[in-house]
């Protein structure tokens, strides 16, 4: 109650001036936190570039990330992990279920188009994976620090159980050139049970489920083998961007970028309403804010050392890049939404 005293003078510009210097910082915060993965992409694009490498060695280290490094920074983070304490199903079924929606939203553009079905697979891979490890742990950190480390462990026990293995199944029927269903599907499982980071998965979970620790020297030596993966990752995707050709697939980024930055938020909103709506607990504040801003974080950094296993690397690094440049725009509109609308 103000009892009848005016304001005093000048507030409104002092708020929005307040306003002004939050936007300034929430910026300069995301391109703290996403500086590091342009610096090593630079690195692999300039050591490309200048013949230290070659073009074709970015199969061999994207191979290294996605049959060694990646399953065990999966393991890592999937083993000994608290279910109970990262088992919040409003908060893991509205990002799962964004996940999906963009999955199938991706399938739809894809066929629309006539594209073959491994790019439409990535397309769909692509609107729906999320960045959470290197980018969006350092944003949640800053912005959400007394969420950040359960945010990210539920969102990364979504990438490791509902998401990549459901789009490794994509692909991988995808690539499988037999015309007989029936021999797809059986091939499509096998591959897809006996992909190492479906392996690292069961593993963990299995190992998890029994009690069972690794020994401390094998732990140090899967931990130090797991913390490669990003760093490789990325400077693979430097070197996979040196004479890349966007021709002919321009549209397909900006689609598949718009998806990941765009609608996936708007999906996740609903899916925060709607969930509640039909009886699931409310979400605190805090984790209301990070299920949708987790939706709102650029692509998955494997996405391209994935995808050139399967000759769409060029359309991964090129969606990697422009969803990670273009996040410090949606990301900062996205938080100065949600806290238009009380939510942040």
């Amino acid at each position: 109650m103000t009892w009848g005293i005016p304001p005093p003078r000048g507030w409104q510009h002092e708020a929005v001036a307040r306003r002004a210097a939050d936007s300034l910082w929430t910026v300069l915060d995301i391109l703290a936190a996403t500086t590091p993965i342009f610096l090593v992409v630079a690195v692999g694009w300039a050591l490309t570039r200048a013949g230290l490498f070659r073009r074709e060695d970015m199969s061999v280290f994207s191979t290294f990330v996605v049959k060694l490094a990646l399953p065990l920074l999966i393991f890592v983070n999937v083993a000994g992990r608290d279910f109970a304490e990262v088992f919040n199903l409003t908060y893991l079924l509205t990002y799962a279920l964004a996940a999906w929606v963009m999955m199938a939203v991706g399938r739809l553009y894809a066929r629309a188009r006539g594209l073959p079905d491994v790019r439409g697979v990535f397309i769909a891979w692509g609107m729906s994976g999320t960045n959470n490890g290197f980018v969006g742990f350092p944003i949640f950190l800053l912005i959400l620090p007394s969420v950040a480390g359960l945010a990210v462990g539920m969102d990364m026990l979504v990438d490791n159980t509902a998401i990549i293995p459901v789009a490794l199944a994509m692909v991988e029927g995808a690539a499988n050139g037999s015309t007989n269903v029936w021999v797809r599907v059986r091939q499509t499982v096998v591959r897809v049970v006996t992909h190492p980071m479906i392996i690292a998965i069961v593993a963990a979970l299995a190992l998890t489920a029994l009690g069972v620790e690794l020994p401390a020297a094998l732990g140090r030596a899967v931990t130090l083998l797991a913390q490669t993966s990003s760093g490789v990752a990325l400077f693979a995707v430097g070197g996979m961007l040196v004479g890349l050709r966007v021709h002919g697939m321009i549209t397909d980024v900006l689609v598949t970028v718009a998806g990941k930055l765009l609608v996936q938020p708007l999906a996740a909103i609903g899916l925060v309403l709607g969930l509640v709506a039909i009886g699931l607990p409310e979400l605190s504040p805090e984790l209301r804010a990070a299920a949708i801003l987790t939706c709102a974080l650029p692509s998955m950094s494997v996405l391209a050392p994935i995808g050139e296993e399967y000759g769409e690397g060029e359309l991964g690094a090129a969606v990697l890049m422009l969803s990670t440049v273009l996040s410090f725009l949606t990301i900062t509109g996205w938080m100065v939404a949600l806290r238009l609308a009380g939510w942040l």
